[in-house]
């Protein structure tokens, strides 16, 4: 309880040795200074300017009695009102303060912000994706921000687990988007993907079938691809992709696609 109620003098703007004296005072009636510093647990050398600055602030009240001074807490009915007061105009002035210092590093910091966002990067539009988690999960938050259309030519290896392909394809579907799919025709050898893909024709993905696929493509509205990118060396698919926002080369990657998907024959569910 004296714990607490010491933060909450403390919160008013006393330091901690002040609110340990006030409260000293208030159980007795006057202490002399050597009193007051045991009564409060508060250094001898520490107790003078301690109760000097209570009773500058309205909370103690300094007696000569017997050529001794001592020092009578203020009713705390009386002395919170104003200390709140005192508080509150040290807030106001502390407000003016960071309102004015705000508006003068305002005027210094919004030239160089604009200076640096005149400056365009060419490739702040392709974003690396160098771990398998970050690919996954960068073509979940695609399909589920897409408002029209997405179109994917897959082939292996698999990159998620089972639960992430599928709310990767059920998800866009139950919200109307529309889903075609180009799939390699070894990827279909697997006879789980083959099922999986059963599956998804048959919540209303439109599927067709290719001997070969260059890339792994999956594009968003024509506007945003993500690409899982070859190794030169060995040809085999890593799990490095880019993810390209730029409605010019998505447009040039759609044409390859409907040239693709023209070309294809359709998924057979046998």
């Amino acid at each position: 309880m004296i714990d607490q109620t010491l933060e909450q003098l403390m919160a008013l703007g006393l330091n901690r040795y002040e609110a340990a004296t006030y409260l000293a005072l208030l159980e007795h009636r006057g202490f002399t200074p050597a009193q007051a510093a045991v009564r409060a647990g508060v250094p001898r050398q520490r107790i003078y300017d301690v109760l000097a600055s209570l009773c500058a602030r309205g909370l103690a009240i300094e007696r000569h009695s017997d050529g001794q001074r001592r020092y009578f807490a203020v009713d705390p009915a009386i002395a919170l009102p104003a200390l709140i007061d005192e508080r509150r105009r040290q807030f106001e002035h502390e407000q003016a303060a960071l309102t004015q210092g705000m508006q003068g590093l305002l005027a210094t910091l919004t030239p160089v912000f604009a200076a640096g966002h005149d400056q365009i990067d060419p490739l702040d539009y392709v974003d690396v994706l160098l771990d398998r988690r970050l690919v996954v999960e960068r073509a979940l938050a695609l399909a589920g921000s897409a408002e029209r259309e997405i179109c994917v030519c897959f082939k292996l290896p698999l990159l998620g687990d089972k639960a992430a392909n599928f709310a990767e394809v059920s998800k866009p579907l139950r919200r109307g988007v529309g889903y075609r799919a180009i799939y390699e025709r070894a990827a279909l050898a697997d006879p789980e993907l083959r099922a999986w893909v059963k599956q998804f024709v048959a919540w209303g993905q439109q599927a067709r079938i290719v001997e070969t696929l260059p890339l792994k493509v999956n594009l968003y509205d024509r506007r945003v691809a993500l690409l899982s990118l070859q190794d030169p060396v060995t040809g085999t698919l890593s799990f490095t992709a880019l993810c390209v926002t730029h409605p010019n080369f998505s447009a040039f990657l759609q044409g390859a696609f409907e040239k693709l998907w023209e070309d294809g024959e359709p998924f057979e569910q046998n």
